[in-house]
């Protein structure tokens, strides 16, 4: 897989499918202006489990969801994230993608699986499906207490306490280490999805400048924007 790097992120693409993973420039102006080819269309984020169909702009930040799902072609979906998750799906057979917004939250929430059930409710193979993970928290700086841990941990249906702990590694007895990446990873392998067809971008949001990050800037921090769009 190509990761081109621009000023505005970091863009993934072939004749039928380009991800776009954003850093700090990645407003939704300065990306009209790079794509001008494209619609966009944003869903408002709430940590929430609800996947919707987007088929146009119309409604671009007005329907409550933390996926999106579209066979439109030049429609780009958006996902908002400052440390959460980014997770783009291609189904090449059908044209379909998806972009998900993940949070500790809406991890625990399941919301990746939810989107990989609806994509199955389409007729959609989870085996032939293509997954791109952006630059998001990593183990090193999501320090959360046990509670959240425990949340985030609950989503792993059907594992033991023991097979559990490969996640998380613990600083205190209240507090916790977790990674978000494996725990998604092994969200979207319980569903199907083969490890091999899933590409992700280990970078810290934390750490790396280049993007937001709500755990480091606090009320300061802005977002940026990913997309993932079917190219005809």
């Amino acid at each position: 897989m190509n990761i081109d790097k621009t000023p505005l992120g970091y863009e993934i693409k072939n004749p039928q499918v380009t991800y776009f993973f954003g850093g700090k420039e990645s407003q939704l102006q300065n990306l009209k202006s790079a794509y001008p080819q494209f619609d966009f269309v944003r869903v408002k984020q709430t940590h929430t489990d609800i996947v919707v169909e987007s088929k146009d702009s119309s409604k671009d930040y007005q329907i409550n969801a933390d996926g999106h799902i579209s066979t439109t072609p030049n429609l780009a979906l958006c996902v908002i994230t400052a440390d959460c998750v980014p997770a783009l799906f291609y189904h090449p057979r059908t044209g379909t993608v998806a972009g998900v917004h993940a949070g500790w939250r809406g991890v625990a929430n399941r919301i990746l699986i939810n989107t990989i059930q609806q994509l199955i409710g389409r007729g959609i193979s989870p085996e032939e499906l293509e997954v791109a993970i952006g630059p998001h928290i990593q183990q090193d700086s999501f320090e959360v207490g046990h509670d959240v841990r425990d949340q985030i941990l609950a989503s792993l249906l059907g594992m033991s306490s023991e097979e559990k702990k490969m996640f998380y590694t613990d600083l205190s007895p209240e507090k916790s280490k977790v990674d978000l990446s494996l725990v998604v990873k092994a969200q979207l392998e319980s569903q199907g999805i083969s490890m091999e067809k899933v590409s992700t971008l280990y970078i810290d949001t934390v750490k790396d400048s280049f993007f937001h990050s709500h755990r480091r800037d606090k009320e300061n921090a802005g977002r940026q924007i990913s997309f993932v769009v079917r190219t005809p």
